[in-house]
Parts: C-alpha cells; sequence; structure tokens
C-alpha cells in the first residue's frame, strides 16, 4: 500500500507562504468568504506543491486561500503533495460564458494585438488545442468556432506573450458575465443542460507543469479558471472547525492543535482511500 493510501500529507502552513499559480476568481471567492465566516469550517483543503525554499505552490483552492486571507487567517490547513511524481498531471479547464453576449467579444477577440483570429472547424478543435497551435478557441453563440492564432507577421510567442494574450481574453468577460469552468471530452457534443443557456465557450490548450513552475518562480500568475490538475489521492471532506486559528495562541500551538485533529482522525479509522472516481459537489 502506497503511503498516500496510508495518510494524507496534511500539513499547517503561513498563509503567506503560499504562492498563487493563477488569479481567484472574485465571484468564488466572495461567496466562500461569506460561507466560512458564517460556517467557520474547512470542507476540502487546498492542495499545494513544496517549493524548497520555504513556499508552496497553489495547484488547487486559488479561491479558498484567498477567502482566508481576507478573512485574516495566519495560516491555511492545506495538502501537500509531489508536484514531480508523473500521477500529477496538468489539464486545462475551459470557460463557459453564460448570458455573455452583449460583450462584442469578436470585436474584442478581433483586436488582440499578436492574434490572427479565423474560423475553424469543429472536428480540428482536439488536434488544434492538444499540439497549441491557437492561444484559444472562442465558440459564439451561433455555435460557430473561431481559432486564436499566432500573428504569422509576429515573432513567436513565448510563454509569457501567450500568457498575456490569455489574460486579454478572459479579461473580456471575468466578472462581466457568468463564468462557469467547465470540462469538454467531445467538443462537438455538449450537454443537453449547457444548449438551454445562451451561452458561449473559450476553449483553452493546456500548459505544462514545467511552464507553472517557472511563471510561478517569476511570479507571474496565469488567468483564473484555466489550469486542472489531476491529483490522485485527494483529501476531501476534512470538516475542519475553524475556530481555533482565531484564537490567540501562537504559531506552534495553532500547528500541534491541527496535527492533533489529523491524528484522531487516523486513530478514528476516519481516513479511508478510495480508488474508484467520484462526483464531488461542493465549493
Amino acid at each position: 500500500m502506497a503511503a498516500s493510501e496510508l495518510r494524507p500529507n496534511l500539513r499547517l502552513v503561513p498563509t503567506p507562504r503560499i504562492r498563487f499559480h493563477e488569479r481567484p476568481e472574485r465571484r468564488r471567492t466572495l461567496r466562500l468568504v461569506e460561507r466560512i465566516r458564517g460556517e467557520a469550517l474547512l470542507r476540502n483543503p487546498p492542495i499545494v506543491a513544496d517549493m524548497g525554499d520555504g513556499h508552496f505552490l497553489l495547484l488547487d483552492g486559488a479561491n479558498r486561500v484567498s477567502a482566508f486571507a481576507e478573512l485574516g487567517y495566519s495560516h491555511v490547513p492545506v495538502q501537500v503533495v509531489d508536484y514531480g511524481h508523473e500521477s500529477i498531471q496538468l489539464k486545462s479547464w475551459h470557460h463557459l460564458i453564460i448570458n455573455g453576449r452583449s460583450l462584442d467579444l469578436r470585436r474584442v477577440y478581433g483586436n488582440l494585438p499578436g492574434v490572427a483570429l479565423r474560423p475553424v472547424q469543429w472536428e480540428n478543435l482536439e488536434q488544434l488545442l492538444g499540439f497549441r497551435r491557437v492561444q484559444a478557441v472562442w465558440v459564439d453563440e451561433t455555435a460557430t468556432c473561431w481559432g486564436m492564432f499566432p500573428d504569422p507577421a509576429a515573432p513567436s510567442p513565448g510563454i509569457r506573450e501567450r500568457n498575456s494574450t490569455l489574460h486579454q481574453v478572459v479579461d473580456a468577460y471575468e466578472g462581466q458575465s457568468q463564468l462557469e469552468r467547465i470540462k469538454l471530452a467531445d467538443y462537438s457534443r455538449l450537454s443537453d443542460a449547457i444548449r438551454t443557456v445562451d451561452h458561449q465557450l473559450v476553449l483553452f490548450p493546456a500548459f505544462t507543469k514545467e511552464e507553472l513552475l517557472r511563471l510561478a518562480a517569476e511570479g507571474v500568475m496565469i488567468p483564473t479558471g484555466i489550469s486542472r490538475h489531476l491529483i490522485p489521492g485527494r483529501a476531501l471532506g476534512i470538516n475542519l472547525a475553524l475556530g481555533f486559528l482565531s484564537e490567540p495562541a501562537g504559531d506552534a500551538a495553532k500547528v500541534k492543535h491541527f496535527e492533533d485533529v489529523v491524528n484522531r482522525l487516523e486513530m478514528e479509522g476516519r481516513i479511508r482511500f478510495y480508488e474508484e472516481s467520484v462526483f464531488i459537489m461542493n465549493e
């Protein structure tokens, strides 16, 4: 049995030591602030990787950590994983934009510097995104697909230039319409639930883990809601009461309290490893 099946690596780390790799989504953060303020409870710990310099790269949970910071918590309970392990994969979320027709994205994306906007076919999307031949793909309200190609007249974009373009793509609708993250296994077969609402899509190629680490080390974040990490052995349902973080006790006492909670969960047989896939309905 692997160590991760015995017990996840749960730690209490200082909030300022957590480095974000993507921008939080303000709407989701505010919603979490209100819920955590009312419940004083953490359901699922954010997931981080030890960067080896006293900091932790946040892999999942940007809005949770942002909510903790806004609420003034000095520490965050996290799950620490080995980002270099091959079992941890980096994929991408895609964005479902609801009621965003008034934003005139055709005009915005047609004027992006260093980008050539041209129509593409549904059947070509997987290849275009998989081989990163496009910066992103916009699917308008008529289901017409528009590829955002690097301008052939401009120098080939590096990782920083690609990231700058992605920020402009997401800034065109984030905070101005309802944004939901979705995963599409087949881009030509949307669910009936999506088809029933006024919607548009923005599809993204995935970053590599090496690119994400490089950007994070430079203090550069990617846009909100793009990175999707596949992490075996996620710790879910810790349902940790957060009152101890607001007490005047010192850092060492807070860390000990958290360790005692985790040890008690293990002693009571409440840490269980499940191999099967699950659907989670949470934040």
